[in-house]
């Protein structure tokens, strides 16, 4: 093989590499923007479920959180791009004064899409359960 297909040839594995990783890095960032979309959800429908609100109205109030497209990492990285935002509450289940919400974000890398799903749960701290001490 000539010296130049042989740079060519290494040229492409490193574009190719590049674009897995970058595709994979993709992946991670849309699992976490779910993961924290489903956080704040919970917590929303949480606090709304402490304030005795019922639980039809508590998990409308999870729905509204994710469709305003806010999540914690947001504040930091800013808003999701269009490709891994998370986009709809699939799930909200209340047990006892705890809800559960399943959110799925739809990431589209490399020319595959697909549906990544975060969970949360929140609710009282049950009597006797104190956290670790640091």
């Amino acid at each position: 093989m000539s010296g130049l297909g042989l740079t060519a040839t290494s040229l492409a594995a490193m574009v190719l590499g590049c674009a897995v990783v970058g595709g994979v890095g993709q992946v991670a960032v849309a699992r976490a923007r779910a993961d924290s979309a489903a956080d704040l959800a919970a917590l929303a429908a949480a606090a709304r479920l402490a304030r005795g609100d019922p639980a039809d109205v508590a998990c409308a109030a999870a729905s509204q959180v994710v469709a305003s497209g806010v999540t914690a990492s947001a504040a930091v990285a800013g808003p999701a791009p269009a490709a891994a935002r998370p986009d709809r509450v699939v799930a909200c289940r209340v047990a006892d004064r705890t809800v559960t919400v399943d959110v799925d974000v739809t990431v589209h890398v490399l020319g595959w899409a697909g549906v990544l799903t975060g969970t949360a749960r929140a609710g009282p701290v049950p009597p006797g359960h104190h956290p670790a001490e640091p």
